[in-house]
């Protein structure tokens, strides 16, 4: 069993302190079993980084979007056509994230501000939150201009808890550096005028833990061997825990899919 206490000692000796810009993809059940659950591990993060320090996660909805897409459900004709036309459209404070207890939770959380995109928006709380979220554009969710953007030009430290590097949403951001890099299109559904309509936008492609994985081992193994590289591992409870510079992981990936993709990096 881990209490609040336990937290906050593990958290800060893996590298967390005041006034930092964090941002958490987690697992509270890689965690074994915390007191108080997501609760506690998200109060454990807001209390280290205090005041002056702003806490980030993602809060993802790919609900919102066309059900035809969806994984695991196949509706008959007539189904698609009704579910299409009353398939929840997005709202900031009450569409939930499909991410899990703990980003669930800090999407709740007092003060939590989120961005507008429906599909990809990202939650922040405290000082730098509200300069985070300001624009969200439906055009490249996870690429320039986005919140993402400015969460690397912050140089965000990026802590996954309990999750691999397939789960951090700024390897997306740096595949979106590379020209030759994957794309899609994202299909959402808004109400224009009275009456629902579908948009469809570019985005980063999908990485199925194609790359990601890749690049995070080859992340890691090249901190062990440099120095100057910002790079924390430790056991928090029972998950595996990296805390890390995003402006080092971005640089590193995106010159990963250079190599792989073709084409200058723009960043």
């Amino acid at each position: 069993m881990l209490t609040k206490a336990d937290l906050d000692k593990q958290f800060r000796q893996l590298g967390l302190a005041s006034n930092q810009v964090v941002m958490v993809h987690s697992s509270l059940s890689s965690m074994g079993y915390i007191l108080g659950g997501a609760q506690t591990v998200v109060s454990t993060l807001m209390d280290i980084l205090g005041e002056a320090g702003t806490l980030i996660m993602p809060a993802f909805s790919p609900q919102v979007s066309d059900p035809d897409s969806w994984s695991g459900v196949n509706f008959a004709i007539a189904e698609l056509a009704k579910a299409r036309a009353e398939v929840p459209l997005f709202s900031a404070p009450t569409t939930p994230t499909t991410m899990g207890a703990i980003p669930e939770t800090f999407r709740n959380w007092p003060g939590t501000l989120r961005s507008t995109h429906p599909q990809v928006s990202v939650c922040a709380n405290d000082p730098k939150a509200q300069t985070i979220i300001a624009t969200h554009t439906i055009e490249w969710g996870e690429g320039a201009g986005s919140p993402f953007e400015r969460i690397y030009a912050m140089d965000a430290k990026i802590l996954i808890l309990g999750v691999g590097f397939n789960r951090i949403t700024l390897l997306h951001y740096a595949e979106s550096l590379v020209p030759n890099g994957r794309r899609k299109a994202r299909t959402i559904p808004f109400k224009i005028n009275g009456s629902r309509s579908w948009l469809t936008v570019p985005d980063v492609g999908d990485d199925l833990d194609t790359h990601f994985p890749i690049i995070g081992e080859k992340f890691l193994q090249q901190a062990k061997v440099s120095q100057a590289k910002k790079v924390s591992q430790a056991k928090i409870g029972k998950a595996h825990c990296v805390l890390m510079s995003s402006k080092e992981l971005v640089a590193f990936a995106a010159s990963y899919f250079s190599t792989v993709f073709g084409g200058a990096k723009t960043y």
